[in-house]
C-alpha cells in the first residue's frame, strides 16, 4: 500500500505551482491545472526522472481549484479535452474485447479531439445535472471556487465532450456527505475491482476531501477602486485508519481456509469457521492476523494570497481539528502552502503553523503573483525536455537558438528549518518539480530524495555540448554559416523587428513542442502574437530571458515587451491556438489595465467565450478590443478605426483575414508594413488557393504542416496540410521565404522532405526553415536558418515516433484502432466539400 504527494510544477516564468495527492487506492487528485499542466505529466517519463513512476493524465480522477485564474485552471480545457479522448478510445477498446464492436461508423460515434461526435447526450457544456444524484459515475470530478461551473460553461464555445461525464462542486464540499470520495469511469473502477480481487493488500482506501472557501476582497493595483469578491479554496485530505499488514503465515498457521475470509481479516471483521483438525467452531479476530496498523494519512493544501485569508483560515472550524490533540484517529503528515514567499516568512504565519504540531511537516510552493516574485523566486523550466533540445540546437547556432539561461544549483536545498519561539525547529520543504513526498508505507515517509537532484548541471550542458559535436551538427552548422555570409548579430535593438516561435506543435502539448504561438515584432519595438497557444507567455518570457539586453534589468525587458504586445490574432476556435490568451490578458491588465487594451482579432465563438470569462475573471474587463475575423475578409478601410490603431502601434498597413478549410470559423492572415514586409499565415488549413491569391508575393510565408508527405489521406481527413502541400501553396503565392511549423506531435523531431523535383526547385529558389520552439528570426536570417536543416537532422537521427508524446494515438486524431480508413471516408461525396475556400 502506497500513498504520496507528487510536486508537478512550482513558480517560475513559465509555470505554477501544482501537485498530485495519490491515495492508497492509487485514485489520483490533482491540485490545480495552470498551463503547461500536462506537459508535466509527459515529463515525469523523461530519463531525469526514472526514480518514481510515470504520471498519466486519464489516472486523474479528480482535480481541486484553488483559485480562479489562469494560473489554476489555464491547463484545464486541455486536461479536460485529453482525459476524454483518452476514456473514449479505453472504452472502445474495452467494447472491442468484449466482443461489441462493429457496426456502421455512425453506430460507433467516431470522435476526434476537435470535431462534434455522434450520438450526443447532452448540448455541449460540460456543466450539466447528468449523475449528479450519484447515479452515474463521472470520468472526472471537479471542486472549486465559486465561478468554476461558470468557467467550464463558458468552454462550450470552442469545446465539447458530449460522452465524458463530469461532476462540479463549488465553494464548502466534503466529499464523505456527497458520497464522492473516490471518483472514475466505469472502466477503470472495474480494473480497480478486478486487481483487488487478486491482491493481497488492502488497497480499498481513498482520500475523503473537505474544502474551506474563504472570500476575500481583490483590489485593482492599478485603479483601487475596482475591486472583486473572490474565494480562495483550501482542501484537506484525509484517510480511514490505516490497517496492519495482513500476516499470511499466521493465517497459515490458524488453519484459516483462504478466500472470502482473508478478505474480511484484511476489513478489520472477525471470522468464524470450522476448524479442519478439530472440526470444531472457531473465531479469529483481526488484531489476531494484521501488523499494528496506524492512524489515516492527513494532508491539508493551503491556498492564502494575502492576510485577509490567513485570518480566515485561523478561524475556520474545519482546521481546528488538525490543531488539537484528539485528531479523530488521523495523523496530519504534511500541509502543503501555496502562498506567497513574503507571506509566508512572515512571524504571523510562522506562529500559526508551529500550532499543527512539531509531527507534521510543511511544504512550501510559493505562489507569484507579479512578474516581480516569478523572476525572484529564480526558478528554472521544469518542462526539462524542452530546454534541453533548446540546449542543442544553441550549439548549432546561438543567433537562431539562442542558449537559454539557467538557474545551476549546486546542492540540495529542498530541507530547511525555521527557528520558532518554542525553540523547536519547523520543518519546511521547499518544493521542486517531480519531487516526491511519501506518505505510505510510514517507515519511508519524507522525501524521496532521488527526485530532489537538480534539473540542470553545468556537466549535463558540456555533456550536450559533446553529444551536439560528435553527431556533426556542429562543423555542418559552421560550413553553412560560411557559405551563408554575414548575419546580424545577435544584440536586440529597436529598430529590427524579429520572429519567435514560441509553440510549433499541433493538436496537444508534448515533451518537445509546445502547442502553436508566434510573436512578431516589429522595427518600433512593438507585437503583435500570431495564435497564442497554452503556455506562449511563458515560452515568451524563457526566449527574452536569453536574450536580455544588459543594460536592462529583467523586469524592466518583461514589462516593455509585454505592454507592447498591441494585438493577437486567432486563427480558428480549437483549444491548442488561443488558451494562452487567459494569462496574456492577466499579465497585460496588471501592468496596462484599460489604458491600453489589447486588440483582439479573432472568430466569433472565441469573442463569446471572452465575454462570458470576464465575468469569472473580472480583472481583465474592458482591457481588449474584440475584432470579429469575419469583418476583416476584405481587410479593414483606411478610415477604420482599427485600421488606425494597428497603424500607429504597429505599423500595419493593410490586415486581411482568409476563410479556409479546417473547423467553422477557420481564417488565415495576411499582414502588410510589419518588419518582415508582407507576412502570410495559414493558421490551421487544408491547401487554399485563394489564401496563396490574397498572399501573392509574400515575403515571408508561415504554413501548417501537420502530416509528413504520403499521410495525405489522412491530412485531408483532418482537414491539415502535408509538408509538401505547404510547399506548393508557397511556390503558388510565389513567397520570397517559408517557415513550416504546427508539426504533429508524433514527429517532434524534422518531418522529411520528398525528392520530388518541384521540391527540390523550390529549396533552390526559395528559403525553407522548420520552426522549433524558441527559433528566433530575423528579415534577413532566413537564408541561413534553411542551411541549417541539414545539421539539425543530424541532432533527431531517429525517423520513429516518440511514443512518449501523447498517451493514446486518438489525442491527435490517429485513424488507427477506430476501424474506419481514410480512403473510405474521402469516397463519400461531399464529406469535405468547403464552398469558396478549398
Amino acid at each position: 500500500m502506497t500513498s504520496s504527494i507528487r510536486i508537478l510544477t512550482t513558480s517560475c516564468l513559465d509555470s505554477n505551482p501544482s501537485l498530485l495527492l495519490v491515495s492508497p487506492d492509487s485514485s489520483k487528485t490533482l491540485i490545480n491545472c495552470g498551463e503547461g499542466c500536462q506537459r508535466s505529466f509527459l515529463e515525469s517519463s523523461s530519463p531525469a526522472n526514472t526514480n518514481v513512476g510515470t504520471l498519466r493524465v486519464s489516472s486523474v480522477n479528480r482535480i481541486c481549484l484553488t483559485h480562479t485564474g489562469h494560473d489554476a485552471f489555464g491547463g484545464l480545457p486541455g486536461m479536460i479535452l485529453t482525459t476524454a479522448d483518452v476514456a473514449e478510445s479505453a472504452a472502445k477498446n474495452f467494447q472491442q474485447n468484449q466482443g461489441n464492436a462493429g457496426g456502421t461508423i455512425e453506430s460507433r460515434g467516431v470522435s476526434n479531439r476537435h470535431g462534434p461526435q455522434k450520438n450526443l447526450k447532452r448540448s455541449g457544456s460540460l456543466v450539466s445535472d447528468d449523475g449528479m444524484n450519484g447515479e452515474v459515475m463521472p470520468d472526472l470530478e471537479i471542486v472549486g471556487p465559486v465561478g468554476t461551473k461558470a468557467f467550464l460553461h463558458s468552454l462550450r464555445h470552442f469545446m465539447r465532450r458530449d460522452r465524458f461525464t463530469v461532476h462540479i462542486h463549488e465553494g464548502r464540499y466534503n466529499s464523505s456527505v456527497c458520497g464522492n470520495s473516490s471518483s472514475g469511469n466505469a472502466i477503470s473502477k472495474k480494473k480497480a475491482k478486478k486487481n483487488k480481487s487478486s491482491s493481497s493488500s488492502n488497497d480499498d482506501i481513498g482520500f475523503t476531501v473537505r474544502s474551506i472557501p474563504i472570500d476575500y476582497v481583490l483590489r485593482n493595483a492599478r485603479h483601487e477602486s475596482h475591486c472583486f469578491t473572490k474565494q480562495a479554496m483550501s482542501y484537506i485530505f484525509t484517510t480511514p485508519p490505516i490497517p496492519g499488514k495482513f500476516l499470511i503465515e499466521k493465517a497459515t498457521a490458524l488453519r484459516i481456509p483462504r478466500g472470502p475470509m482473508y478478505a474480511d481479516l484484511k476489513a478489520g471483521k472477525s471470522v468464524t469457521f470450522t476448524d479442519p483438525e478439530t472440526n470444531e467452531a472457531r473465531t479469529v479476530m483481526p488484531e489476531e492476523v494484521l501488523a499494528e496498523g496506524s492512524g489515516g494519512i492527513g494532508v491539508v493544501v493551503i491556498y492564502c494570497p494575502n492576510e485577509d485569508v490567513l485570518n480566515g483560515l485561523q478561524q475556520s472550524d474545519l482546521l481546528q481539528f488538525t490543531q488539537s490533540d484528539a485528531k479523530e484517529n488521523i495523523e496530519l503528515d504534511a500541509i502543503v502552502h501555496l502562498t506567497p514567499k513574503k507571506l509566508f516568512e512572515t512571524e504571523v504565519y510562522q506562529t500559526w503553523c508551529k500550532k499543527f504540531g512539531s509531527a507534521t511537516e510543511h511544504i512550501a510552493l510559493h505562489v507569484a503573483d507579479t512578474l516581480e516574485d516569478r523572476v525572484a523566486d529564480g526558478g528554472n523550466s521544469p518542462f526539462v525536455s524542452a530546454i534541453r533540445g533548446a540546449i542543442r540546437r544553441s550549439f548549432v547556432n546561438n543567433k537562431l537558438f539562442p542558449m537559454p539561461t539557467l538557474v545551476i544549483q549546486k546542492e540540495d536545498t529542498s530541507t530547511k528549518n525555521e527557528s520558532r519561539d518554542d525553540g523547536e525547529p519547523l520543518r519546511t520543504i521547499t518544493g521542486s518539480p517531480m519531487m516526491e513526498y511519501v506518505l505510505l508505507p510510514r517507515s519511508r515517509r519524507g522525501v524521496n530524495t532521488l527526485t530532489t537532484i537538480p534539473l540542470y548541471s553545468d556537466d549535463e550542458c558540456a555533456a550536450l555540448e559533446e553529444e551536439v559535436s560528435k553527431s556533426g551538427a556542429t562543423a555542418l552548422s559552421q560550413k553553412a554559416v560560411e557559405t551563408n555570409g554575414h548575419v546580424e548579430s545577435n544584440t536586440d535593438t529597436n529598430d529590427i523587428g524579429e520572429l519567435i516561435f514560441t509553440g510549433t506543435g499541433s493538436a496537444i502539448p508534448c515533451k518537445h513542442r509546445n502547442v502553436t504561438g508566434m510573436y512578431l515584432r516589429m522595427n518600433n519595438g512593438n507585437g503583435i502574437l500570431l495564435d497564442v497557444g497554452e503556455g506562449t507567455v511563458g515560452q515568451l518570457l524563457q526566449s527574452w530571458r536569453s536574450t536580455l539586453i544588459p543594460t536592462r534589468t529583467l523586469i524592466e525587458e518583461y514589462r516593455s515587451r509585454i505592454r507592447g504586445i498591441k494585438a493577437a490574432w486567432i486563427s480558428h476556435p480549437h483549444a491548442d491556438h488561443h488558451l494562452g490568451l487567459l494569462r496574456l490578458l492577466s499579465e497585460r491588465s496588471s501592468m496596462c489595465g484599460q489604458d491600453d487594451p489589447l486588440v483582439i482579432m479573432a472568430p466569433p465563438n472565441m469573442i463569446a467565450f471572452l465575454s462570458e470569462y470576464q465575468s469569472v475573471v473580472p480583472e481583465i474587463e474592458r482591457n481588449y478590443i474584440a475584432v470579429d475575423s469575419r469583418d476583416m475578409i476584405n481587410g479593414f478601410a483606411s478610415a477604420h478605426p482599427m485600421a488606425e490603431k494597428l497603424f500607429v502601434d504597429l505599423g500595419i498597413t493593410q490586415c486581411t483575414s482568409v476563410p479556409v478549410a479546417h473547423c467553422p470559423n477557420s481564417f488565415a492572415i495576411v499582414l502588410d508594413g510589419t518588419s518582415f514586409g508582407r507576412v502570410a499565415y495559414s493558421g490551421d488549413c487544408r491547401p487554399s488557393t485563394r489564401f496563396a491569391a490574397v498572399g501573392r508575393g509574400a515575403d515571408l510565408l508561415i504554413h501548417e504542416s501537420t502530416f509528413e508527405d504520403g499521410m495525405e489521406e489522412e491530412a485531408v481527413l483532418k482537414r491539415h496540410s502535408t509538408v509538401g502541400e505547404a510547399i506548393g501553396i508557397a511556390m503558388v503565392m510565389d513567397a520570397k521565404a517559408l517557415v513550416l511549423t504546427h508539426f504533429s506531435q508524433r514527429y517532434p523531431k524534422i518531418p522529411p522532405l520528398n525528392k520530388k523535383e518541384r521540391d527540390e526547385k523550390a529549396l533552390r529558389d526559395m528559403p525553407i526553415a522548420f520552426a522549433f520552439d524558441f527559433m528566433r528570426l530575423h528579415r534577413d536570417s532566413m537564408p541561413l536558418a534553411s542551411k541549417l536543416t541539414p545539421a539539425l537532422r543530424l541532432l533527431y537521427p531517429s525517423d520513429g515516433a516518440d511514443e512518449d508524446t501523447c498517451e493514446v494515438g486518438v489525442l491527435e486524431g490517429r485513424l488507427e484502432g477506430s476501424g474506419v480508413a481514410a480512403k473510405d471516408l474521402m469516397s463519400v461525396p461531399g464529406v469535405f466539400a468547403a464552398k469558396d475556400i478549398l
